[in-house]
């Protein structure tokens, strides 16, 4: 039996896990597999504001009472980001920007896009940066791989320089290999984690950085898994130049990199992460909730805790599910779903500003992240809801993905 066990492993089930395991809790992550880590950008988006993340979170607070940021409350946002930059700083992976301003970050198509932390080997590409080099002669290069699929140099190029950032591009060659497989980008990752890859990388960039005298270089995120800082250096020492990552389509790999910080993370403290293991139903009464059952190879697996944290995720994460009637349910414990009546979850007009209202659907909460009823009556004393799972939020609208998740997992997991 567990002190506590977390249901789902995206940013907000294992920053949870991390706060419950440093109480010297027994703790248990159980997932279907991965969050939404490997398929989003690396960074960390607190909210899409250009001037103040920080002060757009106290007035959104302040206008929607019910909003997750505001029940997390602003002090647990500030120690939710110093606590997770703590943990990539300790891990050789650390997390540049601020709670007071947004970077400017170059996206997969050559738009820039604010977050307010992102890995340290892709602040090289903030928009403030580029500015200041862009009354140069081509001082920007955007370099890529024929062979790795859905990143594309000349259009990030074109847009860049659309934008008013003289940019160039250029594709860099491959040493001759005898892999027959499809070069993804966890295969680069691990790639350039070799020495002698790194030097015949290094040695075309350097060559373009002689021709163009580009003093920034941009490079797909695939700076290697687990040594991203060091291969960045090391790339950095070999061409002269400036160089950031740009994300690019899933897999992500610095994505992957902030999971695996993480888990690692929750796993030193004692924790146990049980990927596999998606749990389908759970049995409860009189205010508790007692057990949940996951997927076993021949019949259900039956699991127990004192307390359990359900970071499932929303509808995109498949922790929430609509049926062919217009009813949304959620997935694990089946709690009631807080959800506009089905002809409103879509506005007519598909690219609506104010997004569509279906994606505000998740579980409510008190001011402790108990699942509620549509009363505000509490069902489960011993369960908080997490991240995505919850209420009256539209997280990717809003900007507010990972910042959401890291904010209301810390939270729920200090009370």
């Amino acid at each position: 039996m567990y002190d506590t066990i977390v249901i789902g492993a995206g940013l907000s089930g294992l920053m949870a896990g991390i706060m419950r395991a440093e109480r010297g809790e027994r703790v248990l992550v159980l997932a279907k597999g991965h969050g939404t880590t490997h398929w989003a950008s690396g960074c960390v988006d607190l909210y899409d504001s250009a001037a103040s993340p920080l002060a757009a979170i106290e007035q959104l607070a302040t206008e929607q009472p019910d909003h997750p940021y505001a029940i997390a409350g602003r002090a647990a946002v500030e120690a939710a980001f110093a606590k997770l930059r703590a943990l990539c700083a300790d891990a050789g992976y650390p997390l540049a920007g601020s709670l007071e301003r947004n970077l400017l970050l170059p996206s997969a198509v050559g738009a820039l896009r604010p977050t307010c932390f992102a890995p340290a080997t892709m602040v090289a590409g903030d928009g403030r940066q580029l500015a200041a080099n862009s009354g140069q002669s081509a001082p920007l290069l955007i370099a890529g791989f024929r062979d790795l699929r859905d990143f594309f140099p000349q259009l990030i190029a074109e847009n860049l320089s659309a934008q008013g950032y003289t940019a160039a591009a250029a594709y860099l060659d491959l040493p001759p290999t005898s892999r027959s497989k499809e070069f993804t980008t966890t295969i680069f990752a691990r790639l350039f984690e070799e020495d002698a890859f790194r030097e015949h990388v290094g040695q075309q960039l350097r060559r373009l950085v002689k021709d163009g005298r580009f003093t920034r270089i941009g490079l797909p995120a695939i700076l290697g898994q687990r040594h991203a800082t060091q291969v960045l250096a090391d790339l950095q020492a070999r061409c002269g130049a400036l160089i950031f990552e740009i994300p690019t389509l899933p897999t992500s790999v610095p994505g992957s990199r902030i999971y695996q910080v993480l888990a690692d993370a929750f796993e030193t403290r004692g924790g146990r992460v049980q990927l596999g293991s998606k749990v389908e139903r759970a049995e409860g009464g009189h205010g508790q909730l007692q057990f949940i059952y996951s997927e076993a190879a021949a019949r259900e697996q039956r699991h127990r805790a004192d307390r359990y944290i359900l970071a499932t995720g929303g509808v995109v994460g498949g922790g929430l599910r609509g049926d062919y009637g217009g009813t949304l349910h959620e997935t694990a414990l089946g709690l009631p779903v807080h959800t506009p009546a089905h002809s409103a979850w879509f506005d007519p007009r598909f690219l609506n500003d104010s997004g569509h209202p279906v994606f505000r659907s998740g579980v409510a909460v008190d001011r402790t992240f108990r699942p509620v009823d549509e009363q505000g009556a509490v069902i489960y004393n011993n369960v908080a809801v997490v991240g995505s799972a919850l209420a009256n939020a539209d997280a990717i609208r809003e900007g507010c993905l990972e910042g959401l998740a890291v904010a209301t997992g810390y939270a729920a997991g200090i009370l």
